[in-house]
């Protein structure tokens, strides 16, 4: 069992293969956990005043989405800790989702938009 957040988590990924969890709050807390450590927390992120929203890895593991209430998708390097935002949507960005080949994020918003980044 793995305690992600001190607050109720608003999502939660696994890695394709099963070694490392993301999981996210309302506070706009990001937490990686490292399966094979007995859950341990391996990075923290903090992307405070908004909350996030959902986390998706992409294929490889090495990519986190992080979709947040600011509008934005943040794509995370997990190994380097370095994001680079994606704006366009007009409100929160609810959930974000890589295709199975990788070459395409696909991100929905409540402002009834769904976007799709290659």
């Amino acid at each position: 069992v793995v305690s992600t957040q001190s607050t109720e988590s608003s999502g939660i990924n696994a890695e394709y293969g099963g070694e490392m969890l993301a999981s996210c709050d309302a506070y706009g807390v990001v937490k990686l956990w490292d399966v094979r450590r007995g859950g341990a927390e391996v990075g923290h992120f903090d992307y405070e005043p908004h909350p996030v929203n959902s986390v998706a890895f992409d294929a490889c593991g090495a990519c986190l989405a992080v979709s947040s209430n600011d509008g934005s998708v943040k794509m995370l390097e997990v190994e380097k800790g370095v994001a680079t935002e994606l704006t366009g949507h007009g409100d929160g960005v609810q959930a974000a989702i890589f295709s199975r080949d990788g070459d395409m994020l696909i991100s929905g918003s409540s402002d009834s938009t769904v976007k799709v980044w290659s």
